[in-house]
């Protein structure tokens, strides 16, 4: 009998010790655990995956108000949190305001320094107080524990930190986002730590691509945590929250919605400095025109925004479903592109050209899907600008100096039935204005539209022009000796040197595209090929008028002294190289290698742009290596 009893005690101590490991502890964390944080569930362990979940503070009067959920709306069952203060790690303040699902632990005897869960029910987006200290001055930091079910859960999740001003008695986070860094060891504090740090990375980064969808820039800035201009996307339930910030004393910063990479029929919502002060603006894009656009009350509103430096900043909450143009906006099931870009000026209503940062995601996505997003392919843009350079610096340099210079020069032999002179002339100017037709389509289709927003387009569409009615001009020079053969002469040197000149302007403007990616010292390579261009034509006009001289007859060393029938052409010197040919020669030989390099080098540094990063990236794997 009494070996009966015994053995039901053991069982009966068994079955508790299997529902103390199963249950875990389902009225929440005992005071213990204040410490580290940790939970004694036995047979688990710590995860050390990135924790799917995070601690949202929001400023209020004299107190936080904290927000506990999953960005990717994910249940938990149990928690706990606490605050510290950042320098000394002792608990700071009390909380208030508890949900049905929350209770008090008394960390230190008799304050309300702690909350944690009073029962393993799935939770979402808890929401509680937290009251600052009556002359408390200092930054805290609120750690937390969640725990997904017994077995897995995550241990030091950290909230922003939080600044508390015992002068006003105000407590404000900062001016960035509310998201925050989150670490999976235990949260051991030391009066010799210190967790502020003078060279702290921009929070507006932390959680990029675990918990937030993050775009910016240029391309791949997110990463290297130095955008010109970001915006991201958090997901709270049933609430969409976007992030903008632009530095570079950018006066405004916007994001908008596209069912495309390119600029064109979307939704924008804008950030603006306004005489020092951020407003939040809607707006429509048709086309490449933006026209500002009133949505519905509450469809949009600013929660957050600073101006600090040389960077603006805003948070603003957009409603999951708005009406715009006669167009359904639906954030949770359809996805879209974002559009990301920063200026420096304001219209009187509006915002100007986004020459500070402009860039479209590769790819169409849902917003409440984290994940890392991919700016669009510029191939197109880069493809254009090597094109103009080949053809501007390039093919039509040489062609147009062949012309002007060489008609009296290797005149004993032909090629193909023509002068040399002419051959070429013909070869490098046809190769001009193909690559320039094919440049001009590229980027044509790359914006999908005409574009004359920048002195760029405007001068580079005024160069495609020219280039192109230059051939059929040629093809209807009348003969030489023909009447109106002065008057197609100087037609067809004007039109070609204009198309020069627009040609040149539109290459040092194109240097300010945010979309080019040049650094600021492409222009001195542009300069430079400027400075030995126009020395290299002074030499060889000097060297044209010392063979003049030379000559019993004036030969026709320059085609606009083929003005008039009585043209040197018929004159039998006209078959003989003119005075000084060997110099001509030599200074083509020179003048064609530079050029070529010139070309060469630039079409480098536009193909490889942004050339820094890629110098960088090549002399670090080779380090490596």
């Amino acid at each position: 009998m009494e070996m009966r009893t015994e053995m039901l005690k053991t069982l009966l101590f068994l079955v508790i010790g299997l529902l103390v490991k199963v249950l875990g502890l389902p009225s929440g964390a005992p005071s213990q655990t204040c410490f580290d944080l940790m939970p004694r569930h036995p047979g688990s362990s710590l995860q050390s995956s990135y924790p799917p979940y995070q601690v949202l503070p929001a400023a209020g009067q004299n107190r936080v108000r904290l927000i506990l959920g999953s960005p990717e709306g994910l249940a938990y069952e149990g928690f706990m949190i606490l605050a510290r203060d950042i320098d000394t790690g002792e608990y700071v303040g009390e909380f208030a305001n508890l949900p049905d699902f929350a209770r008090i632990v008394e960390c230190t005897q008799g304050v309300k320094n702690g909350v944690t869960h009073t029962n393993t029910e799935k939770k979402h987006n808890l929401e509680f107080d937290w009251e600052a200290p009556v002359d408390y001055e200092g930054t805290i930091i609120f750690n937390s524990t969640f725990a997904q079910d017994y077995s897995t859960y995550w241990v030091g999740v950290e909230s922003p930190r939080v600044t508390v001003d015992k002068r006003s008695i105000r407590v404000s986070t900062p001016p960035t986002p509310v998201t925050t860094f989150r670490t999976t060891t235990p949260p051991y504090y030391s009066h010799t730590v210190s967790y502020a740090t003078k060279d702290e990375v921009d929070p507006f980064y932390t959680g990029c691509h675990t918990t937030k969808n993050c775009f910016g820039a240029p391309a791949g800035c997110i990463k290297t945590k130095d955008c010109i201009a970001a915006v991201a996307v958090i997901v709270q339930g049933d609430e969409y929250h976007f992030e903008m910030q632009a530095r570079g004393d950018a006066k405004y910063v916007a994001v908008g919605l596209s069912d495309d990479k390119n600029m064109g029929e979307d939704s924008v919502v804008e950030c603006t400095n306004e005489n020092g002060e951020i407003a939040l603006h809607t707006s429509w894009n048709s086309g490449k025109r933006n026209t500002r656009y009133t949505m519905s009350e509450g469809a949009v509103e600013l929660e957050t925004a600073s101006i600090k430096n040389d960077k603006i900043y805003c948070k603003f909450r957009r409603e999951k479903l708005t009406n715009i143009q006669e167009r359904t906006y639906d954030l949770v099931n359809t996805p879209y592109h974002l559009l990301v870009a920063a200026g420096k000026d304001l219209r009187s209503n509006g915002v100007d050209f986004h020459n500070l940062a402009y860039l479209g995601t590769s790819t169409s996505k849902r917003l409440s899907d984290v994940g890392e997003l991919t700016a669009a392919t510029d191939l197109l843009i880069r493809l254009h600008g090597a094109l103009m350079l080949a053809s501007w610096i390039g093919t039509a340099s040489i062609g147009m100096l062949l012309a002007r210079y060489y008609r009296q020069t290797w005149v004993n032999s032909q090629l193909c039935g023509k002068d040399h002179w002419f051959a070429w002339h013909r070869f490098f100017m046809v190769l001009t204005w193909s690559m320039t037709i094919a440049a001009f389509v590229l980027i044509f289709v790359e914006l999908g539209t005409w574009s004359s927003e920048t002195i760029h387009a405007s001068v580079g569409l005024a160069t495609t022009i020219l280039c192109f009615i230059q051939p059929f001009m040629a093809a209807m020079r009348p003969h030489p000796g023909a009447p109106r053969r002065a008057l197609f002469n100087w037609a067809h040197w004007f039109v070609g040197n204009v198309a020069k000149i627009c040609a040149l302007i539109a290459l040092f403007f194109a240097v300010r595209l945010n979309k080019a990616k040049l650094p600021d010292w492409v222009d001195w390579i542009l300069t430079a090929y400027v400075v030995f261009h126009v020395l290299t034509h002074l030499i060889l006009t000097f060297l044209g008028c010392a063979s003049d001289r030379q000559a019993s007859q004036r030969v026709n060393s320059f085609p606009m002294k083929d003005m008039h029938s009585r043209g040197s052409m018929v004159h039998p010197d006209a078959r003989r190289d003119a005075p000084h040919s060997g110099m001509r020669k030599f200074i083509f030989g020179v003048y064609f290698v530079v050029i070529v390099a010139f070309a060469a080098v630039l079409i480098v540094i536009t193909v490889l742009a942004p050339i820094e990063e890629t110098w960088a990236t090549f002399t670090n794997t080779i380090s490596n290596y």
